[in-house]
């Protein structure tokens, strides 16, 4: 065995691109500006620039250079809509990550996507808890003996390692995402996903043992609060690279931003740092460990990739006054947090060559305008719920509608939703790529009041934990045409204290336990995923009524000459003491 050295790496990170290979819009905000401004952040040709600039820089410093991507390449824009896994595997290659992690967005459309994925990709993709040995060997676009994919092991119970060499230091590579996995995603039923920590605490064990080293690196698609309690019970992992909770480290307060804590959280030893989404921000870490593989020192930050254009507006339709477009490039430039850069051309020629023509026609399609901004978020926090949720739900009771069901209301997860909506034109490309990018058919069912109530509290408990170990936040229900009071401290079948349906003509009516009533979802809620469980008791299958998500919402939008927030608030979460006090409506 090799003897066992203090090891210096320069480590760059992404997680959660999502497609997002052009920059992003994003408003920020300025000292000595009255109103935030936007600026076009991060994208694919600024990440290759600063990660090879990075690499240059630590050259001499560092024993080696990793670049690492956390997982969840997949959804999120119009370049997976329109072209799915191939943009994703073109773009990636050009990046030249080290590693991905297999993300859960990867399985939204089951094994064949990865598959051919796993065809066109020239880097690992690491996916250390999916045990795909006993696929079927029938399928026609198998995962299993694929060159690219890292999966489990079950003959020694370990992820299988991917072994980097660091001068004469050996550095382990693996990753674990959601065990959960099923009841978020759709893996093929004959590829589960084992124990997360279980594979973990024998990987790092059969490491030390088999190849000698203490430096090893988790790859983790998990979540943040999940990393970082790896990090306090697993001993022997020395950094974990996060995604999945599209956590952005550090104080980006200076650009309005807010603050996630420090970058990069040291738990006995262990280093766990995550990157943020959707391209903007790059983590730039340097690290020593040990001869253990403990943590001696690090230091970095996540950043902003920023070029030169600002605006007033998301749709770039306003262009800043000059003074204020002088004090804006000026604040920015002197922000440790913020790096302005040039994209590398050979990323933007093959984008704007193979991919980016079909994209500009959809956006060019205005469908409605937005008076103001809507926010989205999951949970309703102090300030209440998801603006857009609602609106969407109303799409979906309206393209239902419309082609002639009779459909008492609708329901969607809020996790189906993406993004806040920025005041300006709404365009097709928006809602298609970014809001509602999941290529996903509406089906109608017909639940009892019972399995609705079941359903609402299920969803909820999963979101908030609440008496389970849930999978995330994303199954917390919106509606339209139903609401409903959810109290947190009541007892398990009791939480759902209000539930009422709006028939046709306005009037409000308690829904009754045993009558069946026509309700209109995608297909993943409707399907009984993430608490929705008692969706999968119907007596009858639900039905596709042949539209997506997004379609239904640019028909329903396009019926608005504005689109605003509803009044009326139909999802009231009264959350626990010890999360609020208060009702949040």
């Amino acid at each position: 065995m090799p003897t066992v050295t203090p090891i210096t790496l320069a480590i760059a990170h992404i997680n959660d691109t999502h497609s997002h290979f052009e920059p992003t819009p994003m408003s920020l905000a300025v000292q000595g500006l009255d109103e935030r401004i936007y600026a076009n952040v991060g994208g694919f040709a600024r990440i290759s620039s600063v990660v090879k600039s990075f690499r240059q820089e630590t050259q001499a410093d560092t024993d080696g250079f990793l670049f690492l991507h956390a997982g969840d390449c997949f959804q999120g824009t119009l370049y997976y809509s329109l072209f799915k896994g191939e943009a994703n595997a073109t773009m990636l290659n050009l990046l030249n990550p080290d590693a991905m992690a297999l993300g859960n967005h990867e399985l939204d459309l089951g094994n064949s996507a990865v598959s051919r994925f796993l065809d066109q990709i020239e880097f690992p993709l690491l996916a250390g808890n999916w045990d795909v040995s006993n696929e079927s060997d029938r399928k026609r676009f198998p995962v299993k003996g694929k060159k690219q994919l890292l999966p489990y092991d079950p003959d020694k119970q370990i992820a299988n390692v991917l072994l980097k060499k660091m001068g004469d230091q050996t550095v382990a590579i693996f990753s674990v995402a959601l065990d959960k996995m099923a009841d978020i995603a759709m893996p093929d039923a004959d590829t589960p996903f084992v124990n997360a920590k279980q594979t973990i605490i024998n990987t790092v064990s059969y490491i030390k043992r088999e190849f000698g080293t203490h430096h090893i690196i988790l790859l983790s698609h998990l979540g943040y609060e999940p990393d970082l309690k790896v990090a306090e019970e697993v001993e022997g992992v020395s950094v974990i690279v996060g995604g999945h909770s599209h956590v952005l480290q550090g104080d980006f307060t200076n650009v309005g931003l807010g603050d996630m804590g420090p970058y990069g959280r040291l738990i006995n030893d262990t280093l766990v740092v995550q990157a943020g989404c959707h391209s903007f921000a790059l983590g730039k870490l340097i690290v020593t460990l040990d001869e253990q593989g403990k943590v001696s020192a690090y230091s970095g930050s996540n950043y902003l990739m920023l070029g030169r254009s600002l605006a007033m507006d998301a749709s770039w339709d306003q262009s800043l006054p000059e003074e204020a477009f002088k004090t804006a490039k000026e604040y920015l430039a002197q922000q440790p947090n913020v790096l302005h850069c040039r994209g590398d051309e050979s990323i933007k020629q093959v984008l704007n060559a193979r991919y980016k023509p079909a994209v500009e026609k959809l956006k060019s399609d205005v469908v409605t305008l937005l008076p103001a901004r809507l926010r989205h978020l999951r949970v309703p926090d102090e300030k209440g719920g998801s603006e857009i949720a609602p609106l969407v739900c109303e799409g979906l009771l309206f393209a239902a509608r419309q082609r002639g069901h009779l459909v008492d209301f609708a329901i969607h997860n809020a996790g189906g939703v993406r993004v806040s909506l920025e005041q300006g034109k709404l365009t097709a490309a928006e809602i298609a790529g970014r809001l509602l990018p999941f290529a996903i058919d509406l089906m109608l069912y017909k639940p009892t009041g019972l399995q609705v109530m079941q359903a609402l509290e299920g969803a909820i408990d999963n979101a908030i934990n609440n008496g389970t170990e849930g999978t995330g936040d994303g199954s917390f229900p919106y509606t339209a045409g139903l609401k409903y009071i959810y109290q947190c401290e009541m007892p398990k079948g009791e939480r759902i204290t209000t539930l009422q349906y709006q028939r046709l003509d306005g009037e409000w009516l308690n829904i009754e336990r045993d009558s069946t009533y026509t309700a209109v979802s995608s297909a993943y809620t409707s399907q009984g995923k993430e608490g929705y469980d008692s969706l999968k008791h119907l007596k009858e299958p639900p039905r596709s009524i042949d539209v997506t998500l997004s379609e239904s919402f640019i028909e329903f939008a396009r019926t608005k000459e504005t689109l605003s927030a509803t009044s009326m608030v139909l999802a009231n979460y009264v959350p626990c003491p010890e999360c609020k006090s208060d009702v949040i409506v």
